[in-house]
């Protein structure tokens, strides 16, 4: 869980963007756009878990 808080610590405005992006695209364009809502979770767990350790600091790798 603090792999979570520390990704979202570090990078919270550009999740925030891109879920705007997602909603404004769909509202202007096509609702089909929000299908991709979904896929931002995913990829936010998955760079969570590869790039924070478990006290939810960046890992000395990158």
């Amino acid at each position: 869980m603090e792999q979570l808080q520390g990704l979202w610590r570090d990078t919270k405005w550009v999740w925030m963007s891109f879920v705007c992006f997602v909603v404004l695209l769909s509202a202007s364009v096509s609702w089909f756009f929000l299908l991709t809502l979904p896929a931002l979770p995913v990829s936010y767990c998955y760079f969570a878990f590869v790039r924070y350790d478990d006290n939810g600091n960046e890992k000395a790798e990158f």
